[in-house]
Order: structure tokens, then C-alpha cells, then sequence
């Protein structure tokens, strides 16, 4: 066996390889070796040394795996014969590819003395540098050895490796290949000391500097970049080199490519990292030159879906039925939430989730105003509530249409009631006047027409009514005044957290938030910053519909009502039904309809 391992390592340019051969040259062994011993001579070398992430406080390699389960069999799962065979192999192989794996095999599992272990193991990969074993797998090799090597405190050792290190770096930057192999040795090279320990070769620093200017590809650079900041601890100068070289090269990047929405993603990056590394001059550059990108050629996919009429004609038949405005306006009032059912939608954006492979693999970006990144969408989680939030958009303009036909159905009935009419009976149903007044001139000027006059009047009410109601509940939402600072109220993102611990109707405060909030339609942000271009009829209608549901609900009286009634409130916001029993059965159907579509 040990004869058969040695043969196999000839020529191999990995320790993969070698198990490979190792099967090739058995099946011509004649009389053959017996199945088992050879599958465990595959099983020695199908091990792999692991190189640990980039700036770790220990970098070096390890042999893995070492825990199990896994494939190969974990090491420590290896019972008492395998060891006693790798064990006697370590001392009868000669070649040195099989002589570091057997005792290196031998050291990680302690079969030994483990010092003596990791000098042969150490010495063993250091004789293989040079031979057939590709660049990669040789810069393993010595990442493994000097690990082995400062384990046990073998310092000449431990030296003599990172010479062989720093002269391989050398050469692979000399020849600009294998730019990993590069990093990966600079990074144990570069690693901070301990006390006593000997100081890093003074060339190192030369090296990087020359690495910074040689490598094109920015994934290397800004890892090179990493590296030389971490070395110049205290030397400004050098930190400031090595960050603007690293933001440079996302901008070359935006140089090179052609598709607009690449440039505007390099120039993101530039900008993020410029930042990051606080370097403003190339912040200002990136940003300006992202301003003034190339504009995105966005593709519309489209899906259809057909909604019979008869469902619309359902929701509006209690208006058709009403025998006045008020009547009508209070079934209005009554809707459920536009953004449907929060269990149910949570339901569907799972099943959507876990079917598609793609979203869970591909990197998402989210783009803002002006076609600008907005944010990259991490992990599962963000990707999960992505599809939350477009299950919920999808049933919000489904909801917005219906909304905005029951108040055309209420115009063209019973007309436009009168400010005094309509303002009256809000106030005498306990509405503050304040919201009153506004709620009232909002629904008058989405009947005549002025959509856009009436969503900007609606829509930053819906923030006022949330902190009125919070008020009441006496929640500490004021930020007071720091130093030179004015102190303030939070915006509508911050007050729904407290309005859903204060039991708010989970459905509703998810409706609000994703019509509104940024991370949904943005419709709050959109409207206040003057980037809402048109405001359809829709909208306004769901404007209107936040801005009531509000309200509704708040007093004209605030010490009338104890933290009991306004919790009551925000559980129900919509207040008792008003609808029959008929048309509950009605509603019921359609939803179970469009849920099946879906």
C-alpha cells in the first residue's frame, strides 16, 4: 500500500489526483489489493487543506473535515485499524505529497507525538514545492506547513516557511498569475504578531505596494488593499494610498463596461466604499458621475390576470343599494385592509420563496428615484420579505381599483356632499376636527377630479393621526433637543412599531407600511419629496383610505378616553361591520377566488 500510494503521487497536480490514481493503478495490481484497503487509501487523499477567510485572527490552512458527518468520512470518525494503517503508512510512504497527508493525518488526530508530527508533516509539504502539484494546491501546502509549524512553536521552521512563502508571493506577482495565491500567503505573512514573536520582513510592505499597482482585477485589489491597511496601523499616509487605489478601481470598472446598469452599479460600490474608507474626494466623484450615469433601459415583465366583473359588482353593490351618501360612505369606511390578510399573504409569499431556486440564489438590488441603488437585498430573510411586500403591492392595486370605483359610484349617485355636510358628520362621529377638516377637503377634492391635490392633502395626515393617537396612549416618542440639536417627533416608519405593540390590527399596519414606507410603494416619501410625477385616481383613493382608517379613530377629547378604549380601537380600526350577512358571504367567495388565482 505504501508502494501504491507513492506511485500514485507521481506526477499528480493535487492530493484529489492522487486518489484518483490510486484507483487506476489498483485495478492493475496483480493479485489485486483487497476493496476495502484501497478505498481507504483513496479516503487518505481525498482529504483537503481549507484556507481560512481573508483577515482572520488565525489565518493559515487546516485538514478537513475533521468533525462529521461529512464526505469524506469526518477524520475523527476513523476507527482504530484506519488509524493504525495511516499510522504505518507514515513511516514506509517516501514520497513527499504522501508523506505530509500521513503525518499530517497523524498530527490532527494526535496518533503520535504530535511535535514530531508537525515537523515531518511541515517538512514533508515544503519538499513537495516546486514539483507537480499546481500553484494553488503548493501555496496550501505551505500555508498548511507554517501553520503546523507556529502550532508547536517550531520557530526556525515556522521561518524557514515563510521565506518559501514571501518567494512564491514574489514570483506569482513577478509572472501576475494566480493573484489568490498571492493574497492568501501575504494575509499569513501580514498577520499581527504576538509579543516577542519575530518581526515581518521588512519586503512584505514593498510587495504590497508593488501588488497594489500590478493586479487590475478590483476583487484583488481591494483585498490587497485590506492587507496594507492592516500593516500600516498608524501610517495615515499608506492607509490613505491604499483606500484610494481600491475606490479607483470600482470607478475603472464603471470605465470599462458598457450595459448602464453595471456602470451604475460599479459607481455604487465606488461611492459605498469611498465612505466606508473615508475618502470624500472620490465619494464626490462617484456620486456625481452616479448622478450623471447613462440611463437604465428597465425591462417590463407583465402577467395577466382576469377578474370577473361580477366580483367588482359584488364589493359595489352596497353602495349601489345605500340610500345616502352617508350611508354609502360608511360602507367605504368598513373595508377591509387593501393589503389583504397578513397570515395569508405570509403564506403565499413562502410558497413563492421556497418554489423559486432563483430568487434565493441571485443577488437582488433594489433601485430607488432617479434610477439610483437603493439597497441589495441580503439574505433569506430580505429576499422573503421582498415577496411579502409584492404580494401585498398586488393586492393593494387590486384594492385601489375597487376603492376608487365605490367613491366614483358614490359621486355619481348622490353627488359631491357639501364641506359643512360632510366635515359635520365626521366631527359628530367623534373625529378630531382638526382631521376632520382635512379628511373632509381630501374627499372633496378627489370628487372633483384633483386627485394629486388630494393625496398630498391625505397622505401626510396619516403620520399626524399615528402620533395623535400614540399620544394619547402616552408613549415616549419625543426625541429632546441634544447640544445644539431641536428636539422632535420620529417619522411614520419609527411610530408603527409602538401603534402594533399597542395592539394595532396587524393587517392594517402592514397596509400602511407598505403603501407609505420606503421599503414597499414609498407613496409617503414619494409625495412629501415632490417625485410623484402623476397621482391616478387610485392612489388618491388609498390615500383617502390610510388617512381615514386613522382618523376614525382618534378623539376630539383625548383625557376622555383611557389606554383600554384607544387599544380597542387600534385593534379594530375599521369598527363593528356594517355589512349583512349576504354580503359577507359575497366578500368571502372573492376572496377565496382570488386566492386560488393566485
Amino acid at each position: 500500500m505504501a508502494q501504491l500510494a507513492d506511485a500514485a503521487c507521481e506526477g499528480a497536480e493535487g492530493f484529489l489526483e492522487v486518489g484518483l490514481n490510486v484507483q487506476k493503478l489498483a485495478a492493475k495490481l496483480t493479485p489485486p489489493l483487497d476493496s476495502v484497503a484501497v478505498r481507504e487509501l483513496v479516503t487518505t487523499f481525498a482529504y483537503v487543506l481549507s484556507v481560512m477567510p481573508l483577515g482572520s485572527a488565525q489565518p493559515g490552512a487546516a485538514l478537513v473535515p475533521l468533525d462529521g458527518p461529512a464526505i469524506p468520512r469526518a477524520l475523527k470518525d476513523s476507527d482504530d485499524e484506519v488509524r493504525s494503517l495511516w499510522l504505518e503508512l507514515g513511516g514506509a510512504v517516501t514520497h513527499p505529497v504522501a508523506r505530509a497527508r500521513c503525518a499530517d493525518i497523524v498530527f490532527t488526530l494526535r496518533l503520535a507525538n504530535a511535535r514530531d508530527a508537525a515537523e515531518k508533516a511541515a517538512n514533508a509539504y515544503l519538499d513537495l514545492v516546486g514539483g507537480a502539484f499546481r500553484m494553488t494546491e503548493q501555496s496550501h501546502a505551505l500555508l498548511r506547513a507554517w501553520t503546523l509549524a507556529r502550532s508547536v512553536n517550531l520557530v526556525p521552521l515556522a521561518q524557514q516557511v515563510a521565506s518559501v512563502m514571501f518567494d512564491t508571493a514574489r514570483d506569482a506577482l513577478a509572472r501576475q498569475d494566480n493573484p489568490h495565491v498571492f493574497v492568501e500567503l501575504l494575509d499569513a505573512l501580514t498577520v499581527p504578531r504576538k509579543k516577542n514573536a519575530q518581526p515581518v520582513d521588512p519586503r512584505v510592505d514593498d510587495l504590497l505596494d508593488r501588488a497594489l499597482l500590478t493586479y487590475t482585477d478590483t476583487r484583488i485589489v481591494a483585498q490587497v488593499a485590506k492587507l496594507v491597511r492592516r500593516r500600516a496601523v498608524g501610517d495615515e499616509s499608506r492607509i490613505r494610498k491604499a483606500s484610494e487605489v481600491e475606490v479607483t478601481a470600482y470607478l475603472n470598472d464603471a470605465d470599462r463596461a458598457t450595459n448602464a446598469m453595471i456602470v451604475r452599479n460599479h459607481l455604487s460600490e465606488a461611492a459605498t466604499r469611498a465612505r466606508q474608507l473615508n475618502v470624500p474626494e472620490l465619494e464626490r466623484v462617484a456620486v456625481a458621475r452616479l448622478q450623471s450615469a447613462p440611463p437604465v433601459e428597465w425591462k417590463i415583465i407583465e402577467s395577466e390576470i382576469k377578474i370577473p366583473n361580477v366580483l367588482f359588482r359584488s364589493y359595489l353593490r352596497p353602495f349601489e343599494r345605500a340610500d345616502t351618501w352617508l350611508a354609502a360612505l360608511g360602507y367605504w369606511f368598513h373595508a377591509d385592509s387593501p393589503s389583504g390578510t397578513l397570515a395569508v399573504n405570509e403564506r403565499t409569499a413562502r410558497e413563492v420563496f421556497n418554489q423559486s431556486v432563483f430568487s434565493r440564489l441571485a443577488t437582488t438590488v433594489m433601485f430607488g428615484d432617479n434610477d439610483l441603488p437603493k439597497r441589495v437585498l441580503g439574505d433569506d430573510d430580505d429576499v422573503f420579505q421582498r415577496e411579502l411586500i409584492r404580494v401585498e403591492t398586488m393586492n393593494i392595486h387590486l384594492h385601489g381599483l375597487v376603492l376608487a370605483d365605490a367613491l366614483d359610484l358614490i359621486r355619481t349617485r348622490f353627488g359631491v356632499p357639501s364641506f359643512e355636510d360632510l366635515y359635520g358628520s365626521l366631527v359628530e362621529s367623534g373625529v378630531h376636527p382638526d382631521f376632520a377638516k382635512a379628511l373632509a377637503k381630501a374627499f372633496i377634492l378627489y370628487w372633483v377630479g384633483e386627485f394629486e391635490a388630494s393625496a398630498h392633502l391625505a397622505v401626510p395626515k396619516v403620520e399626524a393621526a399615528a402620533r395623535a393617537l400614540l399620544l394619547e396612549l402616552n408613549e415616549p416618542l419625543c426625541r429632546t433637543a441634544v447640544g445644539d440639536g431641536s428636539g422632535k417627533f420620529p417619522g411614520l416608519g419609527v411610530l408603527l412599531d409602538p401603534l402594533t405593540e399597542n395592539d394595532f390590527d396587524p393587517d392594517w399596519s402592514r397596509f400602511l407600511a407598505t403603501f407609505l414606507l420606503e421599503e414597499g410603494m414609498n407613496v409617503r416619501n414619494l409625495i412629501a419629496h415632490g417625485f410623484m410625477k402623476e397621482v391616478g385616481r387610485e392612489t388618491a383613493a388609498l390615500g383617502l383610505r390610510a388617512f381615514a382608517l386613522l382618523a376614525l379613530i382618534t378623539s376630539a377629547d383625548a383625557v376622555d378616553r383611557d389606554e383600554a378604549v384607544v387599544r380597542a380601537a387600534l385593534a379594530n380600526p375599521h369598527g363593528a361591520s356594517s355589512r349583512s350577512w349576504r354580503q359577507r358571504a359575497v366578500n368571502a367567495v372573492r376572496a377565496a377566488w382570488i386566492e386560488l388565482r393566485r
